[in-house]
């Protein structure tokens, strides 16, 4: 589990944590824990690089189907921000190097319009529920 200052964390976490704070910048027409889960279940193939990932949504993953490197460790420091385009379905997550770079990146792309762009807060945490 990620703790703050530590100089990696697995794609697995980092995944949780944007789909948390997209849900939280985002319109919250579903509950969190739906929308984490759904989130999760319908991407349909990833590409991991040590400052990027690439997710392509669709039918979604057939029970207990392990994605390949969602374990692999990516940097934890500077910042990430979460990009997806729900029309096109595809999101990806994209490392920059401080705070203020992510921030103008997702200002950017939110200026592009129909889309959810944000910083990734690392802090976010999530269990589903029982």
């Amino acid at each position: 589990m990620y703790t703050a200052g530590d100089p990696m964390l697995e794609v697995r976490e980092l995944l949780i944590k944007a789909f948390a704070t997209a849900w939280r910048a985002g319109d919250k027409a579903t509950d969190r824990d739906s929308y984490i889960s759904s989130s999760i279940n319908v991407i349909n193939s990833i590409q991991i690089q040590p400052e990027m990932i690439y997710a392509e949504e669709g039918q979604g993953l057939v029970d207990g189907e392990q994605l390949d490197h969602i374990e692999d460790l990516v940097r934890a420091d500077g910042a990430w921000v979460y990009y997806e385009v729900p029309a096109e379905n595809f999101f990806l997550v994209t490392w920059m190097p401080d705070a203020a770079a992510a921030a103008a990146k997702a200002a950017d792309l939110l200026a592009e319009g129909d889309c959810v762009a944000c910083v990734v807060d690392l802090t976010e945490e999530w269990r589903p529920a029982e």
